[in-house]
């Protein structure tokens, strides 16, 4: 089971629940809970419906918690619900090892000071629950009237469910954030807000720096915890607006993944006089996370040119990487008419190499285990493939194909796996599909691209054909591929298709071509200013 947030009253009252064909045969009966502010919550404790799991965080966490007791006491003994029963409800020894703690604080003290205090150290506090608890607490609020109080609680409530619940849409989180493991995702919101609060005696480290900053902030007579929540929820609602504007989703999704902070965006956004200016600064700072430039204007002419030719497989991944996103970027917000997104999600759900599209032929697989899985790919593929001329009839190089797989099927089906055999049917294979394997490394960034590490390391040495065909079944099952990934492979970028199964030097020239007019277009405002 995954970590859940559920306070112990409920855990017992979910307990309880489980037992009640016990409790019922005792004569006894749970205790009742009800909500100030969810009033939902408490019908939902007595009815869990798993399939309603995801109407809210509430919601969420009680089904996780009823799952995680339903796991557990399937695994124990058929008597150990009773003897738990009596660990709960006797009066006697066996049921003295269950406490209720009470501590009664006087006129003067501040609860949520003397709560926390308390159990600092004892239990996991989290900013998000602790500042939830300040925003919801009575005496907060100044309107007049136990209906109106009411009614303002259930709103920041139910606004606060509709903010953590799109939180936890992958697809918005990972266009804010490179984390992969908040479990409270709405305190990167909360972060935010405070971000101006003042923090003065509060330590930058503090774990519980945010719920400091509102707690100070609400205990003024001053504060009004409704106009502070509508901050909050404006924070949010500009990054909802961001990521529904396709243009900034594209951008600003691009420098958070190149380690640029929220929070540096938004003080840019605040900055910037028009929406023109604003998204005119964005490119600014990708041209400065990407090339290293600092203006546009102060670019040099062919600047791009030079910049990409100076790239190489040996410039360092994480330089090559910026570019080949910023490529894929660029690429689909040069097509407005499109509503295609690059998948934040799913790109950093994953690792991803530097592959060189034309494999490095003096790479042959040594190990026994890669041979074998190197010629698995290899038979795969021509038993796949048809070499057919115009008429129907097989070629010249299908029955070049149908004798390396013959000999490779032999090989794999032999007792005794010699590596001689499979260094000359490697080399029949680079010859055949590969004429040019004896000439250099091709290391220029027009001969690499972005190709996830599963797919790399299981096709690492594989020939073009082959790595192609790999990307074109995994296109057609929907699996993420990026799409210039992809548009190389295919030989989209390429002037000539006369040969789609070799990947030749003037393919990688156009690759870069390409490379080099999309990028430069999106620095001249393409796509971005629509």
């Amino acid at each position: 089971m995954g970590r859940f947030l559920i306070y112990e009253r409920d855990l017992i009252f979910i307990i309880l629940t489980y037992l009640k064909g016990i409790l019922d045969l005792l004569g006894k009966s749970r205790y009742q809970l009800s909500y100030e502010t969810r009033e939902n919550s408490a019908e939902f404790l007595n009815h869990i419906d798993e399939n309603q799991g995801n109407q809210n965080i509430d919601f969420y966490h009680i089904v996780q918690a009823k799952k995680a007791i339903d796991e557990w006491f399937k695994k124990q003994e058929g008597t150990y619900q009773i003897k738990f029963i009596q660990t709960l409800l006797n009066d006697d020894d066996t049921g003295k090892n269950i406490k209720v703690i009470w501590y009664q604080i006087g006129e003067s003290e501040n609860a949520t000071e003397v709560f926390t205090r308390l159990n600092m150290g004892k239990i996991p506090l989290v900013n998000a629950e602790l500042v939830k608890a300040l925003f919801l607490k009575s005496s907060n609020f100044t309107k007049e009237g136990k209906a109106a109080k009411h009614l303002q609680q259930l709103n920041i409530a139910q606004e606060w469910d509709v903010i953590e619940k799109r939180l936890q849409d992958d697809a918005f989180w990972y266009f804010i954030s490179n984390k992969t493991t908040e479990t409270n995702r709405i305190e990167f919101v909360l972060s935010l807000a405070a971000r101006n609060l003042d923090g003065e005696g509060i330590i930058d480290s503090d774990k519980l720096k945010v719920f400091l900053q509102f707690n100070r902030l609400l205990s003024e007579k001053s504060a009004d915890v409704v106009q502070e929540w509508l901050k909050i929820k404006q924070c949010y609602m500009t990054l909802e607006e961001w990521f529904n504007d396709r243009a900034l989703f594209h951008v600003i999704g691009y420098l958070v993944s190149q380690d640029v902070a929220i929070d540096t965006l938004f003080d840019l956004s605040q900055t910037s006089k028009t929406k023109y200016t604003f998204r005119q600064s964005l490119i600014n700072l990708v041209l400065k996370k990407s090339f290293g430039y600092q203006e546009l204007n102060a670019l040099p002419e062919n600047w791009i040119d030079e910049a990409l030719s100076t790239l190489t497989y040996d410039s360092g991944s994480k330089r090559l990487r910026s570019i080949l996103l910023l490529f894929n970027i660029a690429s689909l917000l040069s097509n407005p008419a499109t509503n295609a997104r690059f998948q934040f999600d799913k790109y950093k759900g994953d690792r991803w190499d530097i592959e060189h599209i034309r494999s490095v032929a003096s790479e042959m697989p040594v190990q026994k285990e890669k041979q074998k899985a190197w010629l698995d790919n290899v038979i795969s593929y021509i038993s796949e493939d048809a070499s057919f001329d115009i008429e129907g009839k097989k070629t010249e190089d299908n029955s070049k194909e149908q004798a390396i797989k013959k000999d490779a099927i032999t090989l794999m089906d032999s007792t005794s796996f010699d590596n001689d055999q499979f260094e000359a049917i490697y080399m029949r294979v680079i010859s055949h599909y590969d004429p040019r394997g004896d000439e250099d490394v091709d290391n220029s960034i027009g001969n690499l691209t972005l190709l996830d590490s599963s797919t790399n390391r299981s096709y690492k040495n594989a020939v073009f054909p082959i790595k192609r065909a790999r990307i074109i079944t995994l296109d057609k099952e929907a699996t993420f591929v990026p799409l210039c990934t992809k548009n190389a492979f295919l030989k989209y970028y390429s002037k000539q298709v006369d040969k789609m199964l070799y990947w030749e030097p003037r393919d990688s020239q156009d690759h870069q071509r390409a490379m080099s007019e999309i990028i430069l277009g999106f620095f001249c405002g393409k796509g971005v200013h629509q």
